[in-house]
């Protein structure tokens, strides 16, 4: 039976969720598979190759339920959040998509493009249209590599109670966030965009 895409991609996603991004590779997925490695290879060329693909599988769901319409700053904003909670619903998620081809991840071309249709009907012109779509995406998948990232809460709060802690008023302040939640976060620091995408729009405000 000829090797299916999708059915390798499944696959791939259920390594990365069980394994991790560092120890997937073509010819671990291969061996999941009960192939040969070239078998795979006349799919994905390389790592970054399975990637995109894998890419394409995280975003297309988010592209399938964007908003049809409304006001752009709202449009954003469920659009941001959509993709954010897609990366990072599986493990290592965002830096799977960092770098990816947008002509094989083609769901994540498509969010950038709606997004950028969205902009230049909200009257940006279509450089900076395009310009802001790109600043849009990087954010979304700047904030998710921080997020699978950074300590637990009980690690990052055992951090900034040490003496070593080196910045006073950074303690303070978090501790005062204490509580706030992956979400509360990227709410907010996406808040702070749209705010200066809006203090530049063609209509201040859209």
């Amino acid at each position: 039976m000829p090797l299916e895409v999708a059915d390798a991609v499944r696959v791939a996603l259920r390594l990365l969720e069980d394994e991790g991004l560092d120890k997937l590779t073509v010819r671990r997925l291969a061996t999941e598979l009960g192939v040969k490695a070239p078998a795979l290879y006349w799919h994905f060329r390389n790592k970054r190759a399975l990637l995109d693909h894998m890419t394409d599988a995280i975003v297309a769901p988010v592209v399938a339920a964007l908003p049809g319409s409304g006001p752009w700053p709202k449009w954003l904003e469920e659009a941001g959040f959509a993709l954010h909670t897609a990366l990072l619903a599986h493990r290592d998620g965002a830096r799977v998509a960092l770098g990816a081809d947008l002509r094989v991840a083609r769901a994540l071309g498509e969010f950038a493009e709606r997004t950028t249709g969205v902009l230049h009907d909200a009257g940006f012109p279509l450089g900076e249209a395009t310009r802001a779509a790109g600043v849009v995406v990087h954010f979304v998948l700047g904030r998710a590599v921080e997020a699978q990232t950074r300590p637990s809460p009980d690690e990052e709060a055992a951090i900034i109670a040490a003496s070593s802690f080196p910045f006073p008023l950074m303690a303070s302040g978090l501790r005062e966030r204490a509580g706030s939640t992956v979400e509360d976060d990227f709410r907010y620091a996406l808040g702070v965009l749209l705010a200066g995408l809006q203090a530049v729009s063609p209509g201040r405000g859209g």
